[in-house]
């Protein structure tokens, strides 16, 4: 999306203007596999911070690390990744009525939150992350949010 408002590098830069201090990507090709964008990537992380949806694929994830993105993935975090998990940039992914094992991941981005499942995986001393659709929803557990996903 960010090619389609311009040239990446310009766009970041005009929204961490705005006041973002995080871009959340949801990379179609890194998600099939392919690496193509790692390059903006790149670029983008001199000046601001990124989080990558992505495939777990070992090469790419190891890339978008070494660049210093966060990367999302759905748990549970397959066996070939689990080197990684000391980097505290391991994102997961999930539902709000997920209940199986965040071993490895940092920090959780759910999906049609509500207070239950903000509370829960904020007692798991998780980071928690929810979309800005889901906001209006939450009550007092909005304290307890690390940050909001737009998709603008």
């Amino acid at each position: 999306m960010l090619t389609l408002l311009g040239k990446p590098v310009d766009v970041a830069k005009r929204l961490k203007e705005g006041g973002c201090r995080l871009i959340h990507v949801v990379d179609e090709d890194a998600l099939s596999g392919n690496s193509s964008n790692l390059d903006i990537y790149d670029h983008l992380t001199y000046f601001i911070n990124v989080e990558v949806e992505c495939a777990p694929k070992e090469d790419i994830v190891r890339r978008l690390l070494s660049l210093k993105c966060r990367v999302v993935l759905s748990p549970p975090l397959p066996a070939s990744l689990s080197g990684f998990r000391e980097k505290k940039l391991l994102v997961a992914k999930v539902p709000r009525d997920y209940s199986g094992s965040l071993e490895g991941f940092h920090d959780v981005i759910v999906a049609d939150a509500d207070d239950a499942a903000v509370a829960r995986f904020a007692a798991m001393g998780k980071r928690v992350m929810v979309y800005r659709k889901d906001l209006d929803r939450l009550g007092k557990v909005k304290e307890a949010l690390w940050g909001v996903i737009s998709t603008s």
